[in-house]
């Protein structure tokens, strides 16, 4: 996809409501940023998804428990990329959750995932997550591959993109590497909940949440506009 402008964010203060957000027909194919690819998973990526998680499926742990009950094998990962497709597929009720592949532009190796999840259609918003392989951290290769998915999210359906107008991510209090994601592209802190989510061996946990609106966002150096957004 190429850079694009973004979906306007309303500004009348007397204006109806707008109709729910609906995932574009056809979905959006791919963006690329400088060193990576993100479009859906395929079929035939199972081998390399698993490869990618097992290189340390342990440094997923405690966060992302699935990497525990699935995936675990190549059918696993074809059958789950199977119930991605039909998720981003149905129409009734509306798809809301968009798992994304993050690929090298480069090698074409499996980099992570990330995605568009938790879809809230009246307000135009999704929540990002991501996941990165362990021998491929510490690269920026993960805000790269958020950057240019919010920059897709709030595209234009028309240009290519999801015509979304909020993006929020949630981290564990406990998951300091998740956080700087976020705190690297600049997003604003949104909150806390105290307590609210229960980690296996840590016991229970805060939620951090950071936000950024479509009008906040810088399309072509895919950062937030200005100075204080922090």
């Amino acid at each position: 996809m190429e850079q694009t402008g973004l979906s306007p964010e309303p500004i009348s203060p007397g204006a109806a409501a707008p109709a729910p957000w609906r995932a574009p027909d056809p979905l959006p194919g791919s963006f690329d940023t400088a060193r990576l690819t993100l479009r859906f998973w395929k079929p035939p990526d199972a081998a390399a998804m698993l490869a990618a998680i097992d290189i340390d499926r342990g440094a997923f742990l405690p966060w992302l428990p699935w990497v525990r009950e699935d995936n675990r094998t190549v059918e696993e990962c074809a059958s789950a990329i199977e119930r991605q497709r039909g998720k981003r597929e149905r129409t009734d009720p509306p798809a809301d959750d968009f798992t994304i592949a993050i690929f090298e532009r480069a090698s074409g190796a499996v980099i992570g995932g990330t995605g568009l999840h938790r879809v809230n259609h009246a307000a135009h918003e999704a929540e990002i997550g991501y996941w990165v392989r362990a021998d491929r951290r510490r690269e920026g290769l993960c805000a790269e591959a958020v950057a240019g998915l919010i920059t897709w999210a709030f595209a234009r359906a028309e240009a290519g993109g999801w015509g979304l107008r909020r993006i929020h991510i949630r981290c564990a209090g406990g998951n300091e590497a998740s956080q700087r994601v976020p705190t690297k592209l600049g997003l604003r802190m949104e909150g806390r909940l105290r307590k609210d989510r229960w980690v296996d061996g840590r016991g229970w946990d805060d939620t951090l949440i950071w936000g950024v609106l479509v009008g906040e966002w810088d399309a072509v150096r895919h950062v937030p506009k200005g100075p204080g957004l922090i």
